[in-house]
């Protein structure tokens, strides 16, 4: 069983990134969490609000910990993009490892002083916590932000959250968008490296969907260890049914529709693990 929080699994990490995928259902935990052990990679298993409120916590705890507890690589169980604090603390009750406080939208005093409530709230656990600072574009669940009120962030305010607010990864906007480009982004990198020169807190690049391969490794050289994928998650689940169905039309055995569906999951898991070069790292 190596179920840890997220500060421990990222101080380990070096020039590579980790994959932090926002699962849906006990088949995409399960496919994920098995793929990274095939692949001996570190992982972070991660879920939106809306999907914690669709499964219940306890149950998608339940199905973490029986995939995890099966596996020697190190996984974390992250809650993805909370503005609710009382939800962020009933998550930490039921066995999440890691949360993120998205106090985005809010003044910059008012992120850092709700982001620093739910540190002292994580910490004193041993739970990890992730901040943000700018508007990420896009849609993702609960979160929707118009392209025309995305915000890259300020370097020098987000290095000022995660030492103030004492964070274990920080996600400072940096062009990337939720949800599928509908152009290519136009990323600045130089947030990320200005964030990273400034603080010693390990960086966050929402928006992984989409991105070029020289993309994620400049933000990987820049300091992103921890790369999120959700878009293309669902969209390789809803595909995989559907092509399933679609030439399997006399065939009404759930379970071939779910191992498809796994299988799939897998392939997609196993393409990101390799981009972001994080296999046979443990």
């Amino acid at each position: 069983m190596a179920i840890v929080n997220m500060k421990d699994l990222l101080s380990e990490v070096n020039g590579y990134g980790v994959g932090a995928f926002n699962i849906v259902d006990f088949s995409s935990a399960k496919a994920c969490i098995e793929q990274a052990e095939l692949m001996r990679s570190p992982l972070i298993i991660q879920t939106s609000p809306k999907t914690v409120r669709f499964w219940g916590a306890d149950t998608i705890c339940d199905w973490f910990v029986n995939c995890a507890m099966k596996t020697k690589v190190p996984v974390v169980l992250h809650l993805d993009h909370c503005k609710d604090l009382d939800f962020i603390r009933m998550c930490i009750d039921v066995g999440w490892t890691s949360v993120m406080y998205d106090g985005s939208a809010l003044p910059f005093a008012e992120n850092l002083a709700n982001t620093r409530k739910v540190s002292d709230m994580a910490h004193a656990e041993g739970v990890s916590i992730e901040g943000e600072l700018g508007a990420i574009g896009g849609v993702e669940d609960d979160k929707s932000v118009d392209d025309d009120k995305a915000a890259l962030a300020d370097p020098d305010l987000a290095i000022r959250l995660a030492r103030e607010a004492e964070l274990d990864v920080v996600a400072p906007a940096c062009g990337t968008a939720h949800g599928m480009y509908k152009k290519a982004p136009k990323i600045d990198f130089s947030i990320l490296e200005r964030v990273q020169a400034g603080c010693d807190t390990p960086l966050a690049l929402h928006g992984g969907t989409g991105l070029s391969d020289d993309v994620f490794q400049t933000c990987i050289r820049l300091g992103c260890k921890k790369i999120n994928v959700s878009t293309q998650l669902k969209i390789t689940g809803i595909d995989a049914d559907y092509e399933y169905t679609s030439s399997h039309r006399a065939d009404y055995d759930p379970l071939k529709l779910f191992e498809h569906r796994i299988q799939s999951y897998k392939k997609m898991a196993a393409a990101f693990i390799h981009i972001f070069g994080s296999e046979n790292r443990v």
